[in-house]
C-alpha cells in the first residue's frame, strides 16, 4: 500500500516536468503555477493591510477612545457629587467584574493661539495618580512617547499639558515649549459666558498612532482644568474604561440603574455609538475584499482544471500503459488528483512567502516609490507639490498598518490546497474511466 502511494506521488511529480529533460515545468504547469502564486500573493498583501487596519483601528480606539461616558443631557449642564457616583458603579457587584477605571473628566473646546491666529482643539482633563508621574506612565492617559520628567511630576500642580506627537511635528513645538488656550469658563458655551485665557507648558508628548487624535487632542490634569475653569468639585463627564469591548450594552445599561435621580437626564454613550458606522464599514469592506480574492483564486483553480485536462488528454497513452499493467482506477485519480495539489502547494508556497516578505517591507516600498516620484517631478518639473499615495489626513494614522495574521494566511493556503485537488479530481475520473485497450489501439 505504501509503495503504491509512492508510485503515484512519483508519476504526479513527474508529469509536472516538460518534454525536454532541462524543462522544470510544462507549459500549461507553469502558467497555473504563476498564475496562481500571483493569486496568493496579492491575496496576502491585501489582507495583511485590511487586517492591520481594523487591527489599529481597534488600538488606537482602545488606547484613545472613553469606552463608556456618562454626561448630562442640555448644554451648559456639569456633574456635580461625581465622585460618589463613581463609588457607587465601583461598589456594584454586577458591574465592577467588567469595570477597568472609572473616573470624572472634563472635555471641552479650547481655541489654540498660534501666531495670533486660533485653531480650534479638543481639551481633555484626567484625574492622575501621583505615584504615576514618577514613572511616565499614567494609567488613563494615551501612552507617552516622550516627555520632562521635571516637568511631568509638576503636572498636577502647575499649568502643563500633553500634546500629541503629531500636533508638535505639525507646530514645530518642543518640549517645554509655552502654549496659549482660550477656554469658556466653567466649560461648556452658552449665553453671556466668560473667556478664560491661560499659558500652559509642554510636558511631553503622547501617541496613539490615530492621526486625527494626536493631531488635535490636549490633555491636562482634572485638579488643573476645575482650578483654571471655576468647576470646583464638578466635571463634564464620567469615564467608564472596560476590560473587554464587548460587554459595552451590559455596562450601559447597568450603570442607567445606578445614576441618583431620574436616569433619563443624563446621556450615555460608548465607543460603538461614536464610531460604530466606521467599523462596520471596515467590516464590510473586508468581506468584500475576501469575495472578491476568492473569485481570483477560483479563476486560478479554474486553470489547474483546464492544465489536468489538457494534461489527461495529453497522456492518454500512459495511462492506457498503467491501465494495462494493472494499476487500478483510484491509483489513477491519486496521480491527476496529486498532480493539481502539488501545483496549488507550490504556488501557495511561493505566493505566500512571497506575500509575506513584501507585505511586512510594504510601507517602506512605498515610501521608496514615493521619494522616486517626487525625485522624477522635481528633476523634470523644477516645482513640484509633493505626492503622497497615503495621505494621512485621509488613511488617520501616522504609519501604514500591516499585520499578516497566519492564520488568515493558513486559511487561504489550505483552501487554495483543497480546492486544487478538487480541479484535478474530475478530469482524474475521466481518465481512470478510459478503456486501456482502446487508449492503446488509438494513440
Amino acid at each position: 500500500m505504501l509503495n503504491s502511494i509512492f508510485l503515484e506521488i512519483f508519476i504526479a511529480i513527474r508529469y509536472l516536468r516538460g518534454q525536454g529533460r532541462t524543462v522544470i515545468f510544462s507549459l500549461g504547469t507553469r502558467l497555473s503555477f504563476f498564475f496562481m502564486a500571483l493569486v496568493v500573493f496579492v491575496m496576502v498583501v491585501v489582507l495583511s493591510v485590511f487586517t492591520g487596519f481594523q487591527k489599529e483601528v481597534h488600538n488606537s480606539l482602545w488606547n484613545s477612545g472613553y469606552h463608556v461616558t456618562v454626561s448630562m443631557h442640555g448644554s451648559g449642564q456639569t456633574l456635580k457629587n461625581y465622585e460618589s457616583t463613581i463609588n457607587d458603579i465601583k461598589k456594584d457587584e454586577r458591574l465592577s467584574p467588567y469595570i477597568r477605571s472609572a473616573f470624572g473628566s472634563i472635555s471641552v473646546n479650547a481655541l489654540l493661539d498660534v501666531n495670533n491666529v486660533f485653531e480650534g482643539k479638543a481639551l481633555r482633563a484626567l484625574p492622575v495618580n501621583p505615584d504615576e508621574l514618577k514613572e511616565g506612565n499614567l494609567s488613563d492617559f494615551p501612552e507617552l512617547v516622550h516627555y520632562n520628567k521635571d516637568l511631568l511630576q509638576k503636572f498636577n500642580n502647575g499649568k502643563y499639558v500633553i500634546i500629541g506627537r503629531e500636533m508638535a511635528r505639525y507646530y514645530g513645538w518642543q518640549v517645554g515649549d509655552r502654549l496659549r488656550f482660550y477656554v469658556p469658563q466653567g466649560g461648556t458655551l452658552s449665553k453671556n459666558m466668560q473667556i478664560v485665557s491661560d499659558e500652559f507648558v509642554i510636558a511631553g508628548f503622547f501617541r496613539t498612532g490615530y492621526y486625527e487624535f494626536d493631531l488635535n487632542l490636549i490633555f491636562l490634569s482634572l485638579s488643573t482644568a476645575q482650578r483654571i475653569l471655576h468647576m470646583n468639585g464638578q466635571v463634564t463627564e464620567i469615564i467608564l474604561q472596560l476590560h473587554d469591548l464587548s460587554d459595552l450594552e451590559i455596562v450601559k445599561e447597568g450603570v442607567r440603574d445606578i445614576l441618583p435621580g431620574n436616569p433619563y437626564l443624563y446621556y450615555i454613550s460608548t465607543i460603538k455609538d461614536e464610531h460604530g458606522n466606521f467599523l462596520a464599514a471596515l467590516k464590510l469592506e473586508k468581506t468584500l475584499m475576501v469575495l472578491i480574492m476568492g473569485l481570483l483564486v477560483l479563476a486560478g483553480v479554474a486553470g489547474i482544471w483546464v492544465t489536468v485536462h489538457l494534461l489527461v488528454k495529453a497522456k492518454n497513452k500512459s495511462i492506457g500503459m498503467l491501465r494495462a499493467m494493472g494499476m487500478p482506477t483510484g491509483s489513477i485519480v491519486i496521480i491527476f488528483t496529486a498532480h493539481s495539489m502539488l501545483i496549488g502547494l507550490l504556488s501557495t508556497m511561493v505566493g505566500g512567502s512571497l506575500g509575506i516578505f513584501i507585505a511586512n517591507r510594504l510601507e517602506s516600498i512605498i515610501q521608496l516609490v514615493e521619494d522616486m516620484i517626487n525625485a522624477f517631478c522635481t528633476w523634470y518639473f523644477g516645482v513640484c507639490a509633493p505626492v503622497s499615495l497615503i495621505p494621512k489626513n485621509i488613511y488617520y494614522f501616522d504609519h501604514l498598518p500591516v499585520y499578516a495574521d497566519l492564520s488568515i494566511i493558513y486559511s487561504v493556503a489550505l483552501a487554495t490546497m483543497i480546492l486544487s485537488g478538487l480541479a484535478g479530481f474530475f478530469p482524474s475520473r475521466k481518465a481512470a474511466m478510459l478503456d486501456p485497450v482502446q487508449t492503446i489501439r488509438n494513440d
